[in-house]
């Protein structure tokens, strides 16, 4: 992202999830989605530009689905007395704002998003709860360690930590830092998706949302195959518990989709630490 703004993919997936929640709400039904976007920001279609129609509807379908996905799997740790959320890479997600578990939220992003969104809500006329911690933080120049221990996390209690479109967008070096520190937390899980490498697919459509991202500052640097994340995963001592293509995930929440349920693209995982 460009130093001193908000990240541009967090405004165009912000409008994703608005434009999409009204057209499929049996996937997922946000109604503080749009009120968010309360001023002009960048919208969606600057990560549609060389997309085919249906390939945008389907890219549109899975956001929805990869949020519904991760809002199920944090029920069932609510339900099993799990009391603490990690948003990594928040955004202008809204979960925290729609949720109605007793559950403390920490939401980690860098701090110029973090300062952009927290206006947002203002203006928006959106209460932050007092559950709600903001992390601010740099993931290439500091730790979550670090940051999450002065936001007041408990390690030694269990925790549900949540990273959509995140781990695409780092390097190597602060991908291994997140996933240590999520798996390496005794009771802790995690929810996330990654990509297979647009060359391993040969999916055009990969290539071409690379590519967009990319001109807005943020670019594609961690993609993996199935196997080389499940490897990844247990090289942390992490166990996978579920791991999900994005068709199959569309499909399983009564999405339309007109392709087979493939491995290519992007998977959602969900794993548990130690």
């Amino acid at each position: 992202m460009h130093t001193g703004r908000p990240s541009d993919t967090a405004a165009a997936i912000a409008h994703i999830r608005a434009k999409y929640s009204k057209l499929h709400p049996e996937i997922l039904a946000d109604p503080l989605a749009d009120r968010i976007l309360c001023e002009p920001v960048l919208d969606h279609t600057v990560l549609d530009r060389g997309l085919a129609p249906d390939v945008a509807h389907r890219r549109g379908q899975y956001i929805l689905a990869r949020s519904r996905f991760a809002d199920d799997r944090l029920a069932a740790a609510v339900d099993r007395g799990v009391d603490q959320v990690v948003i990594l890479g928040a955004g202008l997600d809204t979960t925290a704002y729609r949720s109605g578990h007793d559950v403390r939220f920490f939401e980690v992003d860098h701090p110029d998003t973090q300062t952009w969104k927290q206006r947002l809500l203002t203006e928006a006329t959106i209460p932050v709860p007092d559950t709600v911690t903001f992390v601010p933080t740099d993931f290439e120049q500091t730790t979550l360690a670090e940051e999450l221990a002065k936001a007041g996390l408990d390690r030694s209690r269990s925790a549900v930590y949540i990273a959509l479109g995140v781990t695409v967008y780092l390097t190597r070096t602060a991908l291994d830092d997140m996933l240590g520190y999520i798996l390496h937390h005794r009771g802790g899980e995690a929810v996330l998706d990654y990509f297979n490498p647009p060359h391993h697919t040969g999916a055009d459509h990969l290539h071409t949302r690379a590519e967009s991202t990319a001109r807005l500052g943020e670019p594609w640097r961690s993609c993996f195959t199935a196997d080389e994340f499940h490897h990844l995963v247990r090289s942390f001592g992490g166990q996978l518990l579920e791991d999900h293509s994005a068709s199959e995930l569309v499909a399983a929440y009564g999405g339309r989709t007109e392709v087979p349920s493939t491995a290519a693209g992007p998977h959602v995982a969900h794993c548990s630490g130690r």
